[in-house]
């Protein structure tokens, strides 16, 4: 197992995000007011106190398979994009921890908007991982792997610097969105654009780049 100083970060976060979920168990034992769709397809609101565990749940598992990636074989992979890779078992755990302590503040107060701290700490997590991005070298296991990033070093090179310029303007863009709107709805399009955007940007910037190299 790969164990850095990242590794016992995000540990520490995941296990922050668990403790606040058992102290919300105890102490708000009527859960978080939800809003779903039901089957028969009327709205419904109830609370539920399930949505509590199921984030530190999600937190644990995304966080434990991301640790022993290196150790199912792909140890050099991770060594060859070790910053960005970090950053992102770090991010992942601590945005999972702003949700969690958001459910919380849901719970305690019904006209708390979670999507708004939610899509903050996903800006955070875009700007990190984007400052880091430009830093990974090819390799089979972390990053934009394309057919004609796998097939040129330098077309994984410079689709990751433009990678990694995206991500870092979405973020921006998505942090400032989480300060000045207050709908859930569009907080909710503003998080999936700011992050999906940047990636497919890169992976049509990564065929063009290698169409290029191969004309030269």
């Amino acid at each position: 197992m790969r164990v850095t100083s990242a590794t016992w970060i995000a540990t520490l976060l995941v296990a922050a995000c668990a403790a606040v979920a058992i102290a919300a168990w105890i102490g708000l034992p009527n859960g978080v007011p939800i809003n779903y769709l039901g089957l028969d397809g009327h709205r419904h609101q109830e609370n539920s106190r399930y949505a509590f565990g199921l984030i530190p749940l999600i937190a644990a598992f995304v966080t434990a398979t991301l640790i022993l990636a290196p150790t199912l074989g792909a140890r050099r992979g991770v060594e060859r994009a070790a910053k960005p890779f970090d950053m992102t078992v770090i991010g992942i755990a601590g945005l999972l921890l702003v949700v969690e302590v958001a459910l919380v503040g849901r719970a305690l107060d019904p006209a708390f908007n979670v999507m708004r701290p939610a899509a903050i700490a996903t800006g955070v997590l875009l700007l990190g991982i984007g400052n880091y991005l430009g830093k990974a070298r090819q390799n089979a296991v972390f990053g934009l792997r394309t057919p004609w990033t796998l097939a040129d070093a330098t077309v994984w090179d410079k689709t990751h610097r433009f990678a990694g310029r995206g991500m870092v303007l979405g973020g921006l863009v998505l942090m400032a969105l989480g300060f000045l709107l207050h709908d859930g709805n569009a907080l909710g399009v503003s998080i999936a654009v700011c992050a999906a955007l940047p990636l497919l940007a890169a992976i049509v910037r990564s065929h063009s780049l290698y169409r290029t190299l191969q004309r030269g």
